[in-house]
């Protein structure tokens, strides 16, 4: 989904810091900058992120930017299933060594611990790599 944001800075040749626009249900979503003294759309908080830009702009314009794509479906199944994935096999581990029911779901608690440690260092990769989360679709002009 498409959002607009206004460029706070550059931080390096391709990668600028965004400040994301809320969008609003008054109709003025291009053109709100939150001057409405009643509006109860207005942002509570600054949201700041970071985006390529393939087309050059410059702090201070408004711009619509695009999520990235990526492994992020491929990474989430990694950081979320494998966990479950390990509970169940430790659990079948336990009942194949022919362990009673309180030893199995031990078991498939250290499977469920196993499981975490890929998770972790994924999230931890990804956290480290700092790629942007969006990249610039276009200039927008009030």
């Amino acid at each position: 989904m498409n959002q607009y944001a206004l460029v706070k800075k550059r931080l390096k040749e391709d990668v600028i810091q965004i400040s994301l626009l809320r969008q609003t249900e008054c109709g003025l979503k291009e053109s709100c900058g939150g001057n409405c003294a009643g509006c109860v759309q207005q942002p509570q908080g600054e949201l700041l992120a970071t985006a390529s830009d393939p087309i050059g702009v410059q702090p201070g314009e408004r711009v619509e930017v695009e999520p990235t794509t990526g492994h992020s479906i491929g990474l989430s199944l990694v950081v979320f299933a494998l966990p479950c994935v390990f509970l169940g096999l430790g659990y079948l581990v336990g009942q194949a060594l022919g362990l009673g029911e309180g030893a199995s779901v031990g078991t498939a608690a250290v499977g469920l611990l196993v499981g975490f440690l890929p998770a972790v260092l994924v999230n931890r990769w990804i956290t480290r790599r700092a790629a942007p989360e969006f990249v610039v679709a276009r200039r927008v002009t009030l």
